[in-house]
Formats: structure tokens, C-alpha cells, sequence
């Protein structure tokens, strides 16, 4: 009895550990608002200190004025319970988790001349029911 308790304490365990996924920028995973403006300084901040800072963006565009913007992401997902539950699985499984964005606005100049960082929560469900 004891040997099954330690087998499905380390199972679940096991399916804990599973369940957890990241994808993107990893050096923003943990920033928040206050720690993006306390390193970047509008009007001061160059493309290549931002670079250095949080690495290559996932997206850059040009907008008419000549203003070159920066996107970051980063995504932290946990599997809901219900994925390892056989058959429960089938009705409602997914995940959820929260998203990161940090966008850059560069000058003509290459300087920093905006920023936005926000946080999203993010539900992905899958199955018969899915809110």
C-alpha cells in the first residue's frame, strides 16, 4: 500500500510538471511597467540599448512618419486538471496562463520614443464544452 501511495504521489507530480509551457521572449517574462520605464528612458534610449536589453523583437514595422516600432511577446500557459483525467479530457481540456506585449516606438533618430507594456489573460479550451 505504501509503495502505490509514493507511485501516484510521483504521477502526479509527474503531470504537474507536464503542464506548464512558455514561448517567447523570455528577458520580459517577469517585467511589469515599472521595470520596462525604469530601463527605457524616452528620448534617450537607443534601438541598440533596447536590443541589448530584451534581444531581437518577434515583429518590427515602419509606420508613414518614419517611426520604426518593436514588439516583444512572452506567454506562460499551465494545463487545466481536467487534461489528466482519461475521459473528462475529452469533454473540456486546455489551458491557461497570462501574455506579455512590450511594443517599442523608435524615432527617425533610432531613439526611444514611446512604449506600452500590457498583460492579458489567456483561456485556450478545447472539447464539447468550451466556454
Amino acid at each position: 500500500m505504501r509503495k502505490r501511495s509514493g507511485v501516484l504521489i510521483s504521477l502526479l507530480c509527474a503531470c504537474a510538471l507536464a503542464g506548464c509551457m512558455s514561448a517567447g521572449n523570455e528577458t520580459i517574462a517577469d517585467a511589469t511597467g515599472a521595470s520596462v520605464a525604469s530601463q527605457l528612458i524616452k528620448g534617450k534610449t537607443t534601438q541598440a540599448d533596447v536590443r541589448r536589453l530584451y534581444g531581437d523583437p518577434i515583429k518590427t514595422s515602419f509606420s508613414a512618419n518614419g517611426f520604426e516600432t518593436w514588439e516583444y511577446e512572452f506567454t506562460r500557459l499551465q494545463s487545466k486538471p481536467t487534461n489528466f483525467i482519461p475521459y473528462v479530457n475529452l469533454v473540456h481540456s486546455g489551458a491557461e496562463g497570462d501574455k506579455k506585449a512590450l511594443v517599442v516606438f523608435f524615432d527617425k533618430q533610432k531613439v526611444v520614443h514611446d512604449f506600452t507594456m500590457s498583460t492579458s489573460r489567456i483561456n485556450v479550451s478545447q472539447g464539447l464544452i468550451t466556454r
